[in-house]
């Protein structure tokens, strides 16, 4: 999976209003999600976060009582942005798509900088193994892609489109880790495309 996450933290400008409310509490969500790119999940604290927001410490404390607390509310929001940029790629796709490159488009549809963004999202979804807490969100984030990505496999001709769906998420996350581990950037598209026509007998 690949996030539609802005991972800029807001920062506050003598010019600027710095944000408050809701739009605070996203800022510092952002921040959370820069430190675990940047320096990974055992970097955050209430402090830390303030810092990056560039907002008071107490702004932290007053919405997250704990690091579970901001890393579980970090992965929720680069969930929902990633799932809503997901169901609006393939809504907005026109009816002559080819289901199956719209499917591999969708899961490696990329946001700047992509390499901030596939390793804010990796390590969180690793947290999710050692805090049970993050498994329902990592759960249903990957059930979404699931079930968008097995729609498209559907409709190219699929007669178990869970299943292949499962094939084809888990074959992308794993080119993609690979980039990360090397740092070699290669075509995953004209692969992924091979296995997705492959897994619906369209090859």
């Amino acid at each position: 999976m690949v996030p539609s996450t802005p991972i800029a933290p807001t920062t506050g400008k003598p010019d600027q209003a710095r944000p408050r409310g809701a739009a605070r509490r996203e800022a510092l969500l952002d921040a959370v999600l820069l430190i675990v790119a940047e320096s990974g999940t055992d970097a955050v604290t209430h402090r830390r976060v303030a810092e990056v927001a560039e907002l008071p410490l107490a702004s932290t404390t007053y919405w997250f009582k704990s690091k579970e607390h901001l890393l579980t509310a970090a992965l929720e929001l680069a969930a929902k942005r990633d799932i809503a940029r997901l169901r609006d790629d393939v809504a907005s796709a026109p009816d002559s798509a080819d289901p199956v490159v719209l499917a591999i488009d969708a899961i490696l549809t990329p946001t700047e900088p992509v390499r901030t963004s596939l390793i804010t999202t990796y390590a969180l979804l690793l947290e999710a193994a050692r805090r049970p807490a993050l498994r329902a969100v990592a759960e249903d984030w990957t059930q979404a892609y699931l079930d968008t990505i097995g729609a498209l496999l559907e409709r190219a001709g699929s007669s178990q489109p869970h299943d292949d769906a499962e094939l084809l998420l888990a074959a992308a996350d794993g080119l993609l880790i690979t980039q990360l581990a090397t740092g070699h950037d290669a075509d995953l598209q004209a692969p992924l495309v091979r296995l997705g026509r492959s897994l619906v007998g369209t090859s």
